[in-house]
């Protein structure tokens, strides 16, 4: 059960980069450009190929792309700024990560139009594969990356899909473990109101308050025959007892 959670731990911004940086080799040896001249058919090309210069039947057709050099370079560039993480901090590489992205992005964007040009003055068409396009994918996503780092959108020490699921609840209120929301600042906390039924009135009439009788003072009676005392007498007036 833990072993999905302890993969998306390691999705971070900054591997991803590498894994796209370790791809931008990788196809740098894979055909990008797909070249066809009568008699000779389809010529595949890639970037190391140019580099080294084309061939054709044992003739060189085109001279050394000394910019191919630089196009290798550059992703491994990229992949050594997000290997220093205790040289640089993740802005400045992520800087300089997408101003190597960018460069490479310019440099094929000039080896696609080179090698259609020289394929058209040797009377030839040249057209892109997918190789060419997944370089150009990979270099966008890592510009984009970047960027992202670079205003705080993203932070490349911490998982790519947590971040963006906090960014999906941010404003969200949150559940406690009942599965209840809090009340928000300001809201009564007290028990909610419970809806009246049909039929009950919604309003009961106040009852006024009786006023409270003052309680009238018992009146002496004689403790022997139980007539009442008159007040100042000190003999019972009925049976001649004396009031104590």
């Amino acid at each position: 059960m833990n072993s999905g959670n302890d993969f998306t731990k390691h999705i971070h911004v900054k591997n991803i980069i590498r894994l796209l940086s370790i791809l931008l080799m990788v196809f740098f040896f894979v055909p990008s450009f797909m070249v066809s001249c009568a008699g000779y058919g389809n010529i595949k090309i890639s970037a190391f190929k140019a580099m080294t210069g084309i061939k054709i039947e044992g003739e060189s057709v085109t001279d050394p792309k000394v910019i191919c050099i630089i196009m290798l370079l550059l992703p491994i560039a990229m992949l050594a700024l997000w290997c220093l993480k205790s040289v640089l901090k993740d802005k400045i590489a992520a800087i300089a990560s997408g101003s190597c992205a960018v460069v490479d992005f310019i440099f094929w964007i000039a080896l696609c139009v080179g090698v259609n040009k020289e394929a058209t003055d040797n009377y030839c068409t040249a057209k892109v594969t997918a190789g060419f396009i997944f370089n150009i994918l990979f270099i966008l996503a890592i510009v984009v990356l970047d960027l992202l780092i670079i205003i705080n959108v993203l932070q490349a020490e911490k998982p790519l899909i947590r971040q963006k699921m906090m960014n999906g609840y941010q404003g969200m209120p949150q559940q406690n473990m009942y599965g209840n929301v809090p009340p928000q600042q300001g809201q009564f906390q007290g028990q909610p109101m419970q809806p009246q039924q049909q039929g009950q009135f919604q309003s009961q009439p106040v009852q006024p308050q009786q006023p409270v009788q003052p309680q009238q003072p018992t009146q002496p009676v004689c403790s022997k025959c139980g007539a009442p005392l008159v007040a100042g007498n000190k003999f019972c007036t009925k049976c001649g007892n004396p009031v104590a």
